[in-house]
């Protein structure tokens, strides 16, 4: 069953989201005639309060929570930084977990964190089918996503994926590959689908055929710096040589990328940025007792390093 939130309440009963809000708060007066519609719309629904979502408002203790999808990319290492450095300045406290981008775990992981009672949730990633982000939302949470996110309410920390997939198909077109593979994370992510597709449409633009991994590409463009690496490491133990045989890009350049054995193109974010902005966005939207409402769209650059270099020429006839 679909969850019921104060909004589908407020449609059904013919009322604002605030007037259902009071009605389940108990904490305003609200006309009798409303107050028994919207308690009827309730029960019709079928809404239950959101004992996670409550659990955040009903005091402010300086604590922050992080959800991750993967604990090990150092992206996430980096991003989690940069959030503990912002909040510590203005005597917050950063709680972390990580979901393995599972909706059970997410939410299971969130329940727990707020019975540490967190004032605000950085979401670094969600899987496709979870709403705990919509859900937070909805029950006036105030939430910082690290992904793409439609309602004006949230706040947004995120990439410019077009332009960043725009720089590496460019430099690799420009090297001459016309036979691209991506690699993806191995686990379902909402914001992974955006960056696939943005990949696919700049090679679709220049005339690069997208292919897979097992069917020969030229090139390899993975999703981010820790699956460029395992990449890296795959073709080796193949006996394929890069950037002789195949090249590799990655994406976020964490500080791994750039060390001196594995040289890797790359398109460069700042993690550490983004988490200090969610920090901060965080703290002013807890202190201000609203939504977010702040989007940060860094610009995507393209790092050239020692993992591209021409296509490799094949044998005629």
């Amino acid at each position: 069953m679909a969850h019921v939130t104060v909004i589908d309440v407020a449609r059904h009963a013919g009322v604002s989201k605030s007037t259902v809000s009071n009605v389940v708060r108990g904490k305003a007066v609200v006309a009798p005639a409303t107050k028994a519609r919207v308690e009827e719309s309730l029960r019709a629904l079928g809404y239950r309060p959101n004992s996670v979502a409550r659990a955040l408002r009903e005091r402010a203790t300086k604590v922050l929570a992080l959800v991750v999808p993967d604990a090990v990319n150092p992206f996430y290492a980096q991003l989690a930084q940069g959030m503990e450095r912002r909040a510590r300045r203005e005597g917050f406290g950063v709680l972390v977990a990580h979901t393995g981008g599972d909706p059970s775990t997410e939410l299971a992981q969130v329940t727990a964190l707020m019975s540490r009672r967190a004032d605000g949730v950085l979401l670094g990633g969600l899987s496709h089918s979870s709403t705990l982000h919509l859900r937070l939302l909805d029950e006036g949470v105030p939430v910082v996503c690290g992904f793409a996110a439609d309602d004006e309410r949230f706040g947004v920390i995120d990439t410019d994926d077009a332009t960043g997939m725009a720089a590496i198909m460019d430099h690799l077109a420009g090297l001459g590959h016309r036979r691209v593979a991506f690699a993806g994370q191995g686990f379902e992510e909402a914001a992974a689908e955006l960056r696939r597709m943005a990949f696919e449409e700049a090679a679709s633009r220049r005339d690069v055929a997208v292919v897979g991994l097992e069917d020969g590409p030229t090139a390899v463009v993975a999703h981010n710096d820790a699956v460029a690496i395992r990449e890296l490491d795959r073709l080796h133990r193949n006996g394929l040589r890069v950037p002789h045989d195949v090249s590799v890009t990655g994406y976020d350049d964490i500080a791994l990328a750039s060390h001196a054995l594995i040289g890797l193109t790359t398109v460069g974010t700042d993690a550490e940025l983004a988490g200090e902005v969610a920090a901060e966005q965080l703290i002013l939207a807890v202190r201000e007792h609203r939504h977010v409402r702040h989007r940060h769209l860094q610009p995507a650059r393209l790092i050239v390093r020692t993992t591209t270099g021409p296509a490799p020429r094949r044998p005629s006839g």
